[in-house]
């Protein structure tokens, strides 16, 4: 198992093992990309805000409809500690449609001006410091706009050594520009929030 570490706390973990149990993080990473795109199997354009191992991407790479996937990472050492990952990834550093930028995600959309179809939102827990301000109402009004109507938001929330009053602000921050919403529990310690600009996620496809 590799294992991305930054300042000493795990980001993301791949099993290189063929035909060994999936890391634990992998379940979700891939959810991440199979929900959205399931909410939105049209989707043309991607903005995935971290990196984390890239599997996210490399997954969302697989769906033909798509055209332009952003993977927008604040580190470049994340960028180049994903390569290790090789095939699971591969999509991400290989795929003609595939574009990395080294910014911060709220700078990124405010000055690229960019309309995605789906925006996936899968920052680090909200308690590390200069994550939190990915969780807030801020955050959410600015992702709402940079969305195309019917657009689809998909947050990763991580449950663990995290208190309910903060993942309680954070729906509270969330609800203010994505009124409806659905929450898929990816195990017991991660869940997935999709939000659809303009309505409800409905059935998945």
């Amino acid at each position: 198992r590799l294992v991305i570490f930054t300042n000493g706390k795990g980001e993301a973990s791949i099993n290189l093992q063929p035909g060994e149990a999936p890391a634990s993080d992998e379940v979700t990473m891939v959810l991440m990309a199979v929900l959205p795109l399931a909410a939105h199997p049209d989707a043309k354009t991607v903005a995935v805000i971290g990196m984390g191992s890239g599997q996210t991407s490399h997954v969302m790479l697989g769906s033909e409809s798509l055209e332009q996937l952003d993977t927008i990472e604040i580190e470049a050492c994340v960028i180049e500690a994903a390569r290790h990952f090789g095939p699971h990834v591969e999509r991400v550093f290989a795929d003609d449609r595939s574009r990395i930028f080294i910014d911060d995600a709220r700078s990124f959309l405010s000055t690229h001006n960019a309309r995605y179809d789906i925006i996936v939102a899968e920052p680090s827990n909200p308690w590390v410091s200069g994550v939190s301000s990915l969780f807030s109402a801020e955050f959410y009004e600015l992702a709402a706009r940079h969305l195309r109507p019917r657009g689809v938001l998909a947050q990763w929330l991580q449950l663990y050594e995290i208190e309910p009053r903060l993942v309680a602000s954070v729906m509270a921050a969330l609800v203010r520009s994505f009124p409806e919403y659905t929450i898929y529990a990816t195990d017991n310690a991660n869940m997935v929030i999709l939000a659809r600009k303009g309505g409800s996620i409905g059935e998945l496809r």
